[in-house]
């Protein structure tokens, strides 16, 4: 940056030079699978406006309506609109992290209020702000990082099998046996709209970001039919749209009779 005058031109000082930040490039794909009904929601707040990203960040989130429940696109809907409300609102001099988790409680309440304990939904958001991510999550949905040549699952999954292997491992058990034969173990043991919500997975400090980031967040009708290996091939794809496409190509390839909706959102993180 150069400063100018009539007489002399100089060089700014390095400490008024303005600091480049990250941009997020997102993208998005949906589908129904074998299901009759889309009963997945998602939402980007401030996705397309630079400006907006980065005087407020950016939000992105997924919320999986569960289908063995009365109306679950309906809560779902409602619960993506609860939480891209409440960040609108957030106080960007606090920690967005923790205000996300606040979010997400209140949600499990007002949910619980407006369908009467008869709708539940996952939910899986992530805020980019400042160059780092905090995020929140309930249920089963999936949040991967790609960093380098190698992808990572960043939030944990609550269903019953997970919390009795957690119950184990506090024990100083290692046998799983009866944990890994329990039919009833892919359960959610926490979702939005129980009104009984008392666990949020959430990284409320600065997660730092760094150029060539790739997240990808999505319902388990993508995490649980991909596997890792598949999923960072895809997300080896030159732009976030690519990655969806093919995210998609791969779902489709599997071809899976059974095959549960499926949502997948992927942002880019570069300069």
């Amino acid at each position: 940056m150069w400063f100018f005058n009539q007489a002399t031109r100089k060089e700014a000082p390095k400490s008024q030079e303005q600091k480049r930040l990250l941009s997020y490039q997102p993208a998005n794909m949906q589908g129904s699978g074998t299901r009759r009904e889309q009963e997945d929601s998602f939402a980007f707040v401030n996705a397309t406006d630079v400006t907006e990203i980065k005087r407020n960040g950016l939000l992105a989130l997924v919320a999986d309506g569960m289908g063995g429940m009365e109306d679950g696109r309906a809560v779902s809907s409602a619960a993506a609109g609860m939480i891209t409300d409440d960040f609108r609102k957030m106080d960007r001099s606090q920690n967005p992290g923790i205000q996300l988790k606040e979010s997400i409680f209140r949600a499990d309440r007002a949910l619980y209020d407006r369908f009467a304990g008869n709708g539940g939904t996952t939910l899986v958001a992530c805020i980019f702000f400042q160059e780092n991510m905090y995020f929140a999550s309930v249920g089963d949905s999936y949040l991967y990082l790609k960093r380098g040549d190698g992808i990572y699952r960043l939030n944990r999954e609550q269903t019953c099998r997970q919390e009795a292997y957690l119950a184990l491992l506090k024990s100083g058990s290692l046998d799983t046996a009866q944990a890994d034969a329990d039919k009833d173990g892919a359960r959610l043991s926490q979702f939005l709209g129980s009104g009984w919500l008392d666990d949020v997975d959430a990284l409320c400090r600065p997660w730092r970001l760094f150029e060539g980031d790739v997240l990808l967040l999505c319902s388990d009708g993508v995490g649980n039919v991909l596997t890792e290996q598949t999923l960072l091939s895809c997300l080896s794809e030159p732009s976030a749209s690519q990655c969806c496409r093919r995210i998609e190509k791969e779902i489709h390839k599997q071809a899976r009779p059974d095959q549960d909706n499926y949502t997948a959102l992927v942002i880019f993180c570069r300069y």
